[in-house]
């Protein structure tokens, strides 16, 4: 594009010349050739400012260079989406029809199931992990990083602390030794938070290299339908996140994605921040893909027909090509009753509908991606969301911006491309914590689940609960609670490490006579660390916890344990106002009243049986726990499991004198 002659630069520009370089003067050209000289209207003559007006150049200079094409390509691709949308054009006009995309249904347990998570075992050894946390939680009412969320108060296991562990385990679990690549794409919100919680915790014991580390950057807001730029202030521009379509981008152009296909691999998997239940189901979905041949799979969860989710559909177009992808619920009924369904998505025979819900967590083939990336250099297709203060379309509430999303993939994909769905049931496999209670009593109200903190620990619990009861073990039922309005069932508190029994063939293994374990509703049991426990007999009536280093293999058989165990209570209006955010999302907090703890430092076997009725040192409630501060954005790391570990340590000598904890430290020692 050709500069912008000095003729035609604004007034308030002309009188910063002499204080500009080339290379600004060039970007201030672009700008003003964009149509985006009232940027400048504020500017102050040279000699005031000139810091900041250096500052804002390299802004501009750094949205120039992160977006493929250039400003020059945002704004020409924005003007024209902006006019598509102030038109109110139906992107949906040249669809002939709807279908059902190929896929399969998970039956947990069933001996389909069985054989599934058996294939994607084998295949898991070529498969890489990304994670997208360009997010705070603020929308959850969490000053943070989501990750750093703890997935339940019990154990304070933080959310990338399950992810690492989980990764960690499947690496495990391999016929051969291998390292499992783990990419973790942040934003300028997240990403300094994100590289000092793995760094404070050493990676949550992956190896060095493991873990690759990509930001995203912004992209202008815009404040009209001709796409002028938002200021932010007389020299700052007004950025917003571009969305997590970015992540493709990034790994084309880093050659992640060329790497891996080189090192062998075979596959990505594609999963996003507070879903604590995404490696409970992945197995088995990894499996369908390689059974179908799939070249991407979206894990899906049965949608309620109207539901607000987005829905996994096979649209056929006008000339013949057809895409399968996800659509959204405020464009699939409309667009149903626009071919001939006069009641739009409805339920079929199995009480859902037939096009199942969109998790956002994919699996791609990894041949196919590297191809399609070379081919779009990972840009994903655009839309624009803005809300309009008038009938007319023309008026913007606040500023907007172009947006991509990562499962428009599939849009992108060659058209001999297979593309199917794999759907299992949410308590198996999805269960964010994505709402606030504000938002989640609301989305209750509208027939929804909750999403929210506090119904994402439940379902951390209950999953491991129905697991471990489908097995063969007797399990207290759950009970009912109602904490800050929101409504959970809670059965024991299970907070199980990914390193006990992260696929189904490992429980009997782990439980070999299940019908010898019973665990009672107000029980909790946590087991930590990255040793192996296996648990013959169990009688648990109380709280229980094992904590195991590496090279640890403890044997629970015959333990009878009893004692007052922990308690689930609402946090009062005071509570409510003094407690720490991880918390207050959820409005209650856990009272350890008793708690018998295992720990096992040294590796060997360690047997443990007999009754343990103690009467230990009555434990702080976590909402005063000194080990527990508040997530903030200075300070705000949950501990994780070696920072626990420490404080336990810490604290032994005045617990041990109470009879509180059994230590058992002895190579195969029974306590």
């Amino acid at each position: 594009m050709a500069t912008t002659p000095a003729a035609m630069r604004p007034a308030s520009l002309v009188a910063n010349e002499a204080v500009l370089s080339a290379a600004e003067l060039a970007l201030a050209d672009m700008l003003v050739a964009l149509e985006q000289g009232h940027l400048f209207e504020a500017w102050a003559p040279a000699g005031t400012d000139d810091d900041k007006k250096a500052a804002f150049f390299a802004r501009v200079a750094k949205l120039n260079d992160s977006y493929p094409g250039g400003l020059e390509a945002y704004i020409t691709n924005a003007r024209v989406l902006l006019s598509a949308s102030s038109a109110n054009e139906n992107p949906m006009k040249d669809v002939e029809s709807v279908q059902i995309p190929i896929g399969k249904s998970l039956d947990y347990g069933s001996p389909e199931y069985d054989k599934l998570e058996s294939l994607g075992l084998e295949e898991v050894s070529r498969a890489c992990f990304v994670l997208v946390a360009g997010g705070l939680g603020e929308r959850l009412g969490y000053s943070g990083i989501k990750l750093s969320l703890p997935i339940d108060i019990g154990s304070m296991t933080t959310y990338l602390e399950l992810y690492c562990a989980s990764i960690l385990s499947l690496q495990r679990r391999c016929a051969e030794p291998v390292t499992i690549p783990f990419v973790i794409m942040t934003s300028d919100d997240t990403h300094l938070r994100t590289v000092a919680l793995l760094e404070s915790n050493s990676n949550f014991g992956m190896a060095k290299g493991q873990i690759l580390v990509i930001k995203q950057e912004k992209v202008a807001a815009l404040i009209s339908n001709d796409a002028k730029m938002a200021a932010a202030g007389a020299y700052e521009l007004l950025t917003k996140p571009h969305g997590h379509g970015d992540v493709h981008m990034l790994l084309h152009e880093k050659g992640v994605a060329q790497s891996w296909l080189a090192q062998g691999k075979r596959w990505v998997v594609f999963f996003q921040d507070t879903n604590g239940l995404v490696f409970r189901s992945m197995l088995a979905c990894l499996g369908v893909s390689k059974g179908l041949g799939l070249d991407l799979n979206s894990m899906c969860i049965p949608r309620i027909a109207k539901q607000e989710v987005g829905a996994i559909t096979k649209l056929v177009y006008k000339d013949g090509h057809s895409v399968t992808a996800n659509t959204e619920y405020n464009q699939l009924g409309p667009l149903l009753k626009a071919l001939g369904e006069s009641e739009g998505d409805v339920a079929d025979e199995t009480g859902f509908s037939p096009y199942p819900g969109n998790t956002n967590q994919l699996v791609a083939g990894l041949e196919c991606y590297v191809k399609t990336l070379e081919a779009t250099g990972g840009v994903m297709d655009e839309f624009v969301n803005p809300k309009y203060k008038d009938e007319n379309r023309v008026a913007f509430k606040k500023p907007t911006r172009l947006e991509c999303m990562m499962q428009d993939y599939a849009k992108a994909m060659p058209a001999d491309s297979v593309v199917g769905f794999t759907t299992a049931a949410p308590w198996i496999g999805y269960s964010p914590a994505k709402n606030s209670i504000e938002e989640a009593i609301k989305k209750v109200k509208a027939g929804v689940s909750a999403m929210c903190p506090a119904t994402a620990e439940a379902d951390m619990y209950n999953v491991t609960s129905e697991i471990f009861r489908r097995h063969g073990c007797h399990m207290g039922m759950t009970q009912a609670y109602k904490f800050a309005g929101i409504h959970v069932e809670v059965g024991p508190q299970l907070s199980i490490s990914p390193h006990f029994a992260l696929a189904r063939a490992d429980l009997e293994r782990v439980l070999p006579v299940p019908s010898k374990v019973t665990i009672s509703t107000r029980s909790a049991l946590v087991i930590e660390g990255d040793g192996e426990v296996v648990i013959r007999e169990l009688d648990l009536d109380g709280a229980l916890t094992i904590t195991t280093s590496r090279g640890a293999r403890v044997v629970i058989d015959g333990l009878r344990v009893r004692n007052r165990s922990w308690e689930l209570k609402p946090l009062d209006n005071k509570e409510m106002e003094a407690a720490p955010e991880f918390l207050r999302i959820r409005g209650y907090k856990v009272v350890k009243h008793e708690t018998l703890e295992l720990v096992f430092a040294e590796s060997g076997e360690h047997t443990v049986a007999g009754d343990r009725t103690v009467n230990p040192k009555r434990a702080a409630p976590v909402v005063e726990a000194a080990s527990a501060p508040a997530a903030t954005s200075d300070a705000p790391m949950p501990p994780s499991a070696s920072y626990r570990n420490l404080t336990l340590a810490a604290l032994g000598v005045g617990i041990l004198a109470l009879g509180g904890v059994v230590w058992a430290r002895s190579r195969a020692k029974r306590l």
